[in-house]
């Protein structure tokens, strides 16, 4: 048992929340480690890539313990990931040199924030990138798998004239700005825009996560705007 492993099963692994968690950092690290190869990293990163997968949701465990929410208003589980792994010594059970660990912790600091912070050098910005993309990934893989997410909740609200006119400005929406159910969505269908990487939009577009969410929804027609311009924007990246 890894070191994450030991820490994960401190806490109850039949709480649906914490054992998704569980298995969702797994798949991230996957995600990582395909896009890592796919980006021709060398050994080393390709590790350093594996080891923020699986570790930037460490904070979620406590978290939800603590306020059986993953809002982040109540706990950054970004800025409380970095704490834990700094005191449980983490890093130090894996095969990664020391002077990476910096690394490590910026990127796992910066992938549940709005924009990346200024200021990092090319490492570690291209990490923070990297856990960003393969986060993203992972959560429009869960919302597309109805055995994963097995509701995505709708509404009867009209989309706020704000958060219209950020998603078809091709921005990533703020999720501040979002107040209901169907705006949820509308947030979801703009992760699109803060993708680093087109070989992420190209594994988006393999899987067909979006057509697969939309497929899900019961208020079609009100969405369909809106996956059709992300589509679009999609497409236009990455032909």
């Amino acid at each position: 048992m890894n070191k994450f492993d030991e820490y994960a099963h401190r806490y109850d692994m039949n709480i649906p929340e914490i054992n998704y968690k569980y298995h969702h950092s797994y798949r991230v690290m996957d995600n990582m480690i395909v896009l890592a190869k796919n980006m021709n990293l060398s050994y080393c990163e390709i590790k350093i890539a594996k080891v923020i997968g699986l570790l930037h949701d460490i904070g979620r465990f406590e978290q939800f313990k603590r306020y059986q929410s993953f809002k982040d208003n109540y706990l950054d589980h970004a800025d409380y990931g970095v704490e834990v792994i700094k005191k449980e010594k983490i890093l130090d059970t894996f095969d990664i040199p020391k002077e990476d660990y910096e690394v490590v912790y910026k990127a796992i600091k910066n992938h549940n924030k709005y924009a990346i912070e200024p200021g990092l050098n090319r490492k570690e910005l291209l990490f923070a990138k990297l856990i960003r993309d393969a986060d993203k990934l992972d959560i429009l893989y869960a919302l597309s798998n109805p055995e994963l997410k097995n509701i995505i909740r709708e509404d009867d609200s009209t989309i706020s004239k704000k958060v219209n006119d950020e998603f078809f400005a091709n921005k990533q929406v703020v999720r501040d700005y979002q107040e209901t159910f169907n705006e949820n969505i509308v947030v979801i269908f703009s992760f699109a825009y803060d993708f680093n990487f087109n070989l992420s939009l190209d594994m988006l577009n393999y899987e067909n996560y979006y057509d697969k969410i939309y497929a899900r929804l019961d208020k079609k027609d009100m969405f369909k705007k809106y996956i059709d311009h992300v589509k679009e924007y999609i497409r236009e990246r990455t032909e």
